[in-house]
């Protein structure tokens, strides 16, 4: 057998797992199973732009492959589709290992994904929602609308330029607090921070910084610290460019409008069902999955809700959110058969302190230290929290497997 195409095709697995957003423990798990499914066994260490691949073959050689991650969107139809092939080649693996390169290459080419139109949609209804969500009217969700629309179009053009994602994040950060601010610049009554908090949504890291605790609290150092480099680094280029557009507008701000609407508890519920179907399009989830993920972002504000009426601690509420989204989405995973990754990035969107990411470099770059500080360890409070919910669901799931095999 030629173990150095096998261990190429494990690692192109992996890597296009990770391009497509899965977490790290995923990538490696995945090609873990499928080393074992060719009796071989492995060592395989991820970072989100790195892969290596290591395995001893019965000669007694020893072969390593690495492969480097580019850096790319969230694309749940593809992790689904891999992870249904990973499944397929575990339980029946060809005999043929050059087998594994070429299903790869033609998952990858036979995706589907929406239309760059529908995708500006998305935005338009993620921006605008969120906006309600974050307790604005009709005119600021317009607004937030708009402002998403325009900044999902600029990011969309820069990632397919291959601009650098740092400078297209800050770039669309820059035409989302412009769009922001010519509302109010031009004498509507309209909030320019509930508009800014409902627009940036399309932008916010704070899943990636959800996701950065996580890889901490499980143990994966360098992944952990990686991803937090990553995230604190897009919220600086967020933060610098709508920071940027708004000392543009600030003299024609002073007598911005707007006010706060108290929706019911039950309506913030449907805009953030509402909200997370509109992100689902972006993020490529197809079919009722997507109907599925706007449901778990529902269900997960009610139980932060619910968690708020009885504790009154984001702390608590956060955490007991975490920890009902994590069961919905493993549970519609083995009833689907799907990764929970699919369900679990947008139904998380409502709970993720991607605002509060924001508003602590904001006022960093503002060089005010005390809000500075404040922010972020609340942000970093909020994100241990989420990350300690992920993390009881899915040791309880590991132990009940250990058990029923014992």
């Amino acid at each position: 057998m030629d173990y150095d195409t096998l261990l190429s095709g494990c690692c192109e697995m992996g890597r296009q797992l990770l391009e497509y957003g899965a977490e790290i423990q995923r990538a490696e798990d995945t090609v873990h199973r499928l080393l074992a499914a060719y009796g071989l066994e492995g060592e395989v260490f991820a970072i989100p732009n790195c892969l290596w691949v290591s395995a001893r073959c019965p000669d007694g050689s020893t072969r390593t492959v690495m492969r480097r991650v580019r850096p790319a969107s969230v694309d749940l139809e593809g992790i689904e589709r891999l992870n249904d092939l990973s499944r397929r080649l575990c339980a029946d693996p060809p005999e043929d290992p050059g087998a594994l390169l070429r299903q790869c290459g033609e998952t990858a080419a036979q995706l589907r994904r929406y239309p760059a139109a529908l995708c500006m949609l998305g935005y338009f209804v993620g921006a605008f929602f969120f906006a309600l969500f974050f307790s604005g009217g009709w005119a600021e969700a317009a607004a937030a609308g708009l402002s998403g629309l325009a900044c999902g179009a600029c990011l969309w053009l820069l990632n397919r330029a291959g601009a650098n994602p740092f400078l297209a994040m800050g770039a669309s950060a820059f035409v989302l607090g412009a769009a922001a601010c010519v509302p109010a610049a031009l004498g509507a009554p309209v909030s320019v921070e509930i508009t800014i908090a409902g627009a940036i949504m399309v932008l916010v890291p704070g899943l990636v910084f959800t996701n950065f605790m996580s890889d901490l609290l499980t143990g994966d150092m360098v992944a952990g610290l990686a991803t937090f480099a990553r995230a604190v680094l897009s919220a600086g280029s967020i933060a610098l460019g709508t920071g940027t557009a708004m000392a543009l507008f600030r003299e024609t701000l002073s007598a911005q409008g707007g006010t706060v609407v108290q929706y019911g508890p039950a309506l913030y519920c449907a805009f953030a069902f509402v909200a997370c179907l509109g992100f689902c399009v972006p993020f490529n989830a197809q079919g009722v999955g997507a109907l599925l993920c706007g449901l778990g972002g529902a269900l997960g504000w009610a139980a932060y809700q619910a968690g708020m009426a009885l504790w009154s601690s984001p702390f608590a509420a956060s955490l007991i959110a975490a920890i009902a989204v994590s069961a919905y989405s493993e549970w519609m995973a083995r009833r689907r058969r799907c990764p929970a990754t699919s369900y679990l990035v947008l139904a998380m969107f409502p709970l993720v302190p991607g605002l509060t990411i924001y508003q602590a470099m904001d006022h960093g770059l503002r060089g005010d230290t005390a809000l500075f500080l404040d922010t972020f360890f609340r942000t970093m409070g909020i994100a241990g929290c989420l990350a300690l919910g992920l993390l009881v669901v899915a040791s309880a799931l590991a132990l009940h497997r250990r058990w029923r095999r014992r």
